[in-house]
Parts: C-alpha cells; structure tokens; sequence
C-alpha cells in the first residue's frame, strides 16, 4: 500500500475484488509486524478474523429498494420491545423451521405458533409493538461462529463493529450469507410495519492489547488514565476514547453505514455515558440528515470510572445537553418493582409508599411538569417526555417476573400476575417511550442452572445471565399459552396507548395543559383530557379495593382488561380493584 496525503494508506486493484478475503500486516518502527483486520471492513470471514470485500447491491432482498422505515412523527409514538436474536426461536416450541431456529432467518418465517398462540413474528404483529430492538448483531468475540450451539453470548463482548455475527446465520464461512439473511430480516420486520432497532457497543472492545484498533494505532483509540493504563470506564477492561477526533469520526461513519446501508430504524447505544456529549450530538445531526425518524437512546450511566470529565460524557443528569437523545429511565424501573440491585425491596405495586412521589414523576416523564414542582424534584431530569424510555425490565438483571417472585415470595401467584400487570400499565401508560423485553408480556423467567459441584444459591433465577445456556434465556413460547390474559392485558395497554395521542404528549407544555393529578388517597389517579376525548387511569397498588372519585360533571366507561368497553355510564365514586390498573373513559 502507498502513503498519501492526511496519513491516509491505499492500494489500486486493476480487477474485480468482490468476495475476496483480506487482511493488513502493519510495521512500526517499535514494534514486530502485526496483522489486523480493517477496523472499516464492512463484511468478514468466520469469527472475525479477516475482512470481506461485499457487493452489496448484489445482496439485497426482492423489493429492497420498497422496504421502508417506520416513521415516528416522535419518539413517544414508539412502543419498543427488545429481542435477542438466539432466544428469540432457539427453543423447539417456537414453531420456527429447525434450520431457522436461533438465526436471522426466524424473523422472516410466517405463521408459526405453538400451543393455538402464535409465536416469533406473528407474536411481534399480534402484540401491537412498533420497533423490536435487537441485542447486538455486529460481530463479536467470544462465540465461535464454526460450532454455535456449543457456547452462548449475548454480545457486548465487539470485535469487528461494521460485520455481522455470523453465528446468526446460516453459513459463517460466506461472507455474503450474514448480510443477505440480516436484510432480509430488516424487510419482512418492515413489511409486518415494524421499526429495527440496533443495539450497538462502542463504549468498549472486547480485546485490549489485541483490539484491531489498538493494533492498528496503539493507544489512540482507548481512553487512558493519569498512569498511562487504559482507563476500565465499562468494567470490561477499558474505555474508547470517542471524544479523540479518529474514534469520533470512526463511530459516525459506522453508525451512517448501518443506517444508510442497512435501513435500520434506531439505535441503543449500549453505556452511552461512556461518550462524550459532542460525539453523540454530532450522530444526532447525521441522523437527521439521513432520517430525522431514526430513533436514538441510550444508557446514561457507565460501568466504573471513566477518564474523562463528568460534564463532558452522556451521564443522564446531563441530559439537557443532549436534549435529542434519549435515556434509560432507571426511576421508574426501580419506582415500580424495587431497586434493581436490592432483589427483596418492594416497588409501588406492593404497595411501598415510598415510591410514589418517583411514580408520580415517571407519569410525567421525568420531564419539567408545573403540577408537581416541589415533589421530588431530583427525579426531575428528563429534557423532553421524548428523551425519557420508560421500563420495568430489560436484558439485564432479574425479569419482572422473577423479581417479583423474590420480593413478594409470600404473595400468591395471582396477586404476583396482578403486580406485573399494573408494573405493565405504570410504563405503557406514563408519558415518555415504553420499553419491553421479548417474553415480559407472557412473564418471562429466567431458571438459574448450576454446573456440576457449583454451590447453590437462595435465588432460583439468573439476573446476569449473558453466557448462560439456552435453557436459562430463551423464550418458551408454552408461557404464552399458559399466561394468555397476561398477554392479552399487555396488548391492550398497547393498543389504548396508541389510541389517543393524551398518552403520548412530546412536550411539557402538552403535559401542563392536559395532565392533571387526583388526590384519591393512598392510589395514585391521573386525568388526561382535551376539548374531544378523556381519559381518567387509577394506580391501584393496595391489597384492597379502593374508592375514587371520578372527574366531577361528565360520565365515563370503564375500559377492562382485555381492551373491551364496558358500556355502563359511570360517575362520582367509582371502584377501583385491588392490585390493578383502571382505566375510565369519558363518554
């Protein structure tokens, strides 16, 4: 390769290069030679470790060029449920064809089911969601992609950031299978009108000393600290150093890459407060560019320390700065079901009274709200109810579920549904961006398995279960059957939600005109009303039913469960049952 202007290196090939193979072999003058694998390839081999040179257009699905993204005039008129890939059909009940399970391919296979339930996507088009956000799909390290069944990784551990995984498809070993079988999965999502989102990881590379960055220009690309060791910001052993002009422009680039080629419909960027603020503004102006539709959030928090000042890094409490981007809503997560990383405190829909001011402002997106000035206004973070995801559940850490049946062990199994219900209706029903993860709605559950001689712990269930096998993470679809009234109620709190744009207001002058609180004693009640609809929502956490009065002077329906009216003209005190969300409708 010959040397040009600007440091850049390039070779002419007087012959066709698609489909070939390659890597670099750089030299420095203090180092041995090293080969590396071009941090901008765009396609690679079996387990990363060469590049692939693709011709793109040569892969694209029948009718590319008419998949079209999901367009959100904001954000809040997302509804996002979160799917890794393998666990999506890995297991034998998903009536996914065998040679289809656990891969791209099982997005795209139509009328599947299991038990009379239907599964995969026929489960994401009967449930109501508008975008599935998947768990990282760019390649990474730690899975080898030549026996994929042999090990499992949810895939925070990156190594090459523009390729696909290949253990997602259906033959590693062709470059061009993994990119043909992910775009023909982006299509039939878009085709059932349903938005993709990428879950991206540049806060980190798996490897150190042996990254592809830091081999290509040693300790440009990750963060160091005051002894010249790499900073470990992620917990994962170190930090990229987005804020460095190189990494800066490497990460708009992929992100333009994914967008542009790939058609995806947001990003997630995975401990986004590991980036520094102008970065992350900088790929929100290329965003628009492209797509101002294009969804894009992230963690506000890190893994450790990071190198680089507080005011400059995407920390949720700096959210102003970055007004456009979203944020992780860890209020109400813990507001609803108890802290996170205390598995036996109770949330609000156990009744703990001291969660209800949090809840309160989670109704209101976290986001400037005049009706509550003074009331916890250390949970008043949010820029926007746009910039505020709202869950309960994700990934990480315990299910609801499971949560739940550590912190309330003592209650029954129904009064544990009726706790995940009302969990459901505080996030489907707040204003900001709801969040769900794949299987929530059928309470999903993660079983803790043990190797042979490992010592046992009180809690049955797998809160970190990133390498776990199949048995512990994937979905069984039989939970659906067995738990259809959860499903229908979590479809219906969708369905309502998309209904009225009262549940959906993108700004806090919206909120101040059309939101307002109800003293109703020891449950919380909200109004959302405007010249032509409203609607009156009861938080009911108590063991016992309770009495609340209605809006004065109009008369209401009580919408039940299962998304039906109830056509019975209802006013002053009304009932609201034990353990439950109710929901009035002015008539």
């Amino acid at each position: 390769m010959r040397r040009i202007e600007q440091g850049v290196w390039y070779a002419e090939l007087l012959h066709t290069v698609f489909s070939m193979y390659y890597t670099y072999t750089l030299e420095y003058e203090y180092t041995e030679r090293v080969e590396v694998v071009d941090i901008y390839a765009k396609g690679c081999g079996i387990n990363g470790n060469r590049g692939y040179i693709v011709d793109f257009a040569a892969l694209n699905p029948t009718d590319w060029d008419k998949s079209e993204r999901v367009v959100c005039k904001s954000a809040v008129d997302a509804c996002i449920y979160e799917c890794n890939v393998r666990d999506f059909s890995i297991s034998p009940d998903s009536g996914v064809d065998f040679d289809k399970r656990g891969r791209f391919a099982a997005f795209s296979q139509e009328n599947t089911s299991c038990n009379g339930v239907s599964t995969c996507l026929e489960h994401l088009k009967e449930l109501g969601i508008t975008h599935v956000q998947l768990m990282p799909v760019a390649d990474f390290a730690t899975l080898d992609e030549k026996k994929p069944l042999s090990s499992y990784n949810w895939g925070y551990d990156p190594k090459n950031y523009m390729c696909l995984e290949g253990s997602y498809c259906s033959d590693a070993y062709d470059g061009d299978v993994r990119i043909r079988e992910f775009k023909q999965l982006v299509a039939s999502l878009h085709k059932a009108h349903i938005g993709v989102i990428l879950d991206v990881v540049f806060n980190h590379t798996y490897f150190t000393e042996k990254s592809n960055f830091h081999k290509t220009v040693p300790y440009y690309y990750h963060r160091l600290d005051a002894d010249g060791k790499f900073s470990n910001g992620s917990g994962c052993g170190n930090e990229t150093a987005s804020e460095h002009l190189m990494m800066r422009k490497y990460i708009v680039d992929a992100i333009k890459f994914w967008a542009n080629e790939y058609k995806v419909d947001g990003f997630r960027f995975d401990l986004m407060g590991l980036h520094d603020i102008e970065t992350i503004n900088l790929i929100r102006d290329e965003l628009d560019k492209i797509d101002p539709s294009i969804l894009m959030y992230g963690e506000g928090w890190t893994g450790g320390t990071a190198a680089l000042a507080g005011e400059r890094l995407c920390y949720k409490w700096n959210s102003h700065k970055f007004g456009r981007i979203g944020l992780f809503n860890d209020n109400i997560r813990d507001a609803v079901k108890g802290g996170t990383f205390d598995l036996r405190e109770r949330g609000f829909v156990c009744a703990n009274g001291d969660k209800f001011n949090a809840i309160r402002r989670s109704v209101t997106a976290n986001a400037p709200f005049e009706h509550l000035n003074g009331t916890a206004d250390e949970l008043n973070w949010a820029y926007t109810p746009a910039q505020a995801i709202n869950y309960c559940e994700a990934h990480d850490n315990h299910t609801l579920w499971d949560k739940l049946s550590i912190c309330a062990k003592e209650y029954s199994e129904d009064d544990r549904i009726r706790m995940d219900k009302l969990a459901a209706a505080a996030v489907l029903l707040s204003q900001g961006v709801p969040f769900i993860q794949l299987g929530q709605d059928f309470l999903r559950t993660k079983p803790k398995l043990y190797k042979e001689n490992e010592v046992k712990s009180d809690i049955p269930f797998d809160g970190n279960s990133y390498n776990a096998p199949d048995e512990t993470n994937m979905i069984r679809w039989e939970r659906k059957a067995l738990y259809k009234d959860v499903f229908k109620y979590y479809k219906a709190l969708i369905a309502l939600r998309k209904s009225s744009w009262l549940f959906r207001m993108s700004s806090s002058e919206d909120m101040n005109k059309h939101l307002y609180f109800h003293d109703n004693g020891d449950v919380i009640s909200f109004e959302l009303v405007c010249d032509v609809e409203c609607y009156f929502v009861v938080l009911n956490p108590q063991p016992d039913s309770r009495h609340c009065n209605l809006p004065n002077g109009e008369f209401y329906t009580r919408l039940t469960p299962d998304g039906m009216v109830s056509y019975s003209k209802l006013s002053g005190s009304i009932e609201a049952s034990r353990i439950s969300c109710t929901v009035f409708k002015r008539i």
